[in-house]
């Protein structure tokens, strides 16, 4: 049988002499597979659609149904009866990663595509290299994120990759994270965030360039009264909240911030304010939510209380847009560059640290 053009893919190791036609479909079978491996998506959890898997690998659906239909017929994958959507079998998962050097990544699996762009990144930078990893999720910030993580540099990890837990009381969490790769004498690099006790590389999205763009981009549409929807404070939303304020201070224009709990809108989409900047609730011309949590809220927001305004915020990609105007936050161009500074520091153990700031695009492209 012939097999249609359009589903082959050179592999990226073809120059290097390792590589061979292969199927797009086996590219994205081993993505996934690498994923459920390594942790990242957990028995009877739901990987991503496939509308999000198509996007995330620039394939086609179809070429995502056979990788899916592949690995359901191997028993990694199930379809769950009255339930939409894949989940992961709670099959034991075999597999010979620790007999390859691997890299540790510890980051929060916070929304569906977040984590996902980011590790694609990440992967594409460190398989060149024949680098594997191991994911752990630090979503739920608990002490089993240290022990695993201990675990990991126990078998063997050689560089850390890492997203900070800045939520209120985590601190502890982070400064033994820090300690262990301190103690292992292997890399860490910071990625999407950052947290002033480590004294290591980091790479992050410009995020106060980002939404000063996008709040000038907004006062030039005629926004003068903006409210800013708040909740975990991290390195990237007060840079975000920061950039804010700066444009429409300029103008002479004062924001509004509300803080919401995050968390609880995350969990069942109840809005429920914290504390306000302002002391009335005065009538707003747009909406901005700091975090792509938070951009979801603004839209709701607006809806409940049928303010005439526009809403705004954060994306991890355009078709997970839900604002009418956002940021798209630069995720794979950040695990990629976060990826190649740990090769940077394995191989070169002296140089110093870096810092990498990724330059954000907007969306829509044009106000036309």
């Amino acid at each position: 049988m012939s097999i249609p053009f359009s589903l082959i893919l050179w592999n990226r190791d073809y120059a290097k002499g390792r590589g061979v036609l292969q199927l797009k479909s086996d590219i994205v079978y081993q993505a996934i597979l690498a994923r459920i491996e390594e942790g990242f998506w957990k028995p009877a959890q739901q990987i991503l659609s496939e509308r999000q898997l198509s996007e995330l690998f620039s394939v086609s659906r179809v070429t995502v149904k056979h990788a899916i239909s592949r690995l359901v017929g191997e028993g990694y994958l199930s379809y769950i009866q009255g339930r939409t959507g894949t989940f992961v079998s709670n099959r034991l998962v075999e597999t010979e990663r620790l007999k390859k050097p691997f890299i540790a990544i510890a980051l929060d699996n916070h929304t569906p595509a977040f984590a996902s762009y980011l590790l694609e990144g990440i992967h594409d930078a460190l398989w060149k290299e024949n680098y594997h990893t191991l994911y752990c999720n630090t979503h739920f910030g608990d002490r089993e994120i240290v022990e695993k993580l201990e675990s990991f540099i126990r078998d063997g990890a050689k560089a850390l990759i890492f997203s900070p837990l800045l939520e209120d009381g985590c601190e502890e969490i982070n400064r033994k994270v820090y300690l262990l790769a301190k103690q292992a004498n292997i890399p860490l690099v910071q990625l999407d965030r950052y947290d002033e006790q480590a004294t290591s590389s980091r790479v992050q999205c410009d995020n106060y360039s980002a939404m000063r763009e996008l709040s000038k981009r907004l006062i030039r549409l005629g926004v003068k009264r903006p409210l800013v929807l708040c909740g975990i404070q991290t390195s990237s939303t007060l840079e975000r909240v920061s950039g804010i304020c700066s444009a429409f201070g300029e103008q002479g224009l004062s924001v509004v911030q509300w803080k919401l709990d995050e968390q609880l809108f995350f969990t069942n989409e109840t809005i429920h304010i914290i504390s306000k900047t302002d002391a009335s609730s005065p009538s707003f011309d747009a909406v901005i939510g700091v975090s792509q949590v938070l951009s979801k809220a603004a839209v709701k927001l607006v809806k409940v209380n049928a303010f005439s305004a526009i809403t705004a915020g954060i994306s991890a990609s355009v078709t997970e847009v839900t604002t009418d105007y956002a940021v798209i936050q630069p995720l794979y161009h950040i695990g990629y560059n976060a990826a190649l500074l740990v090769i940077q520091h394995i191989e070169r153990q002296a140089i110093p640290s870096t810092s990498v700031l990724i330059s954000a695009d907007q969306w829509p492209a044009s106000d036309a």
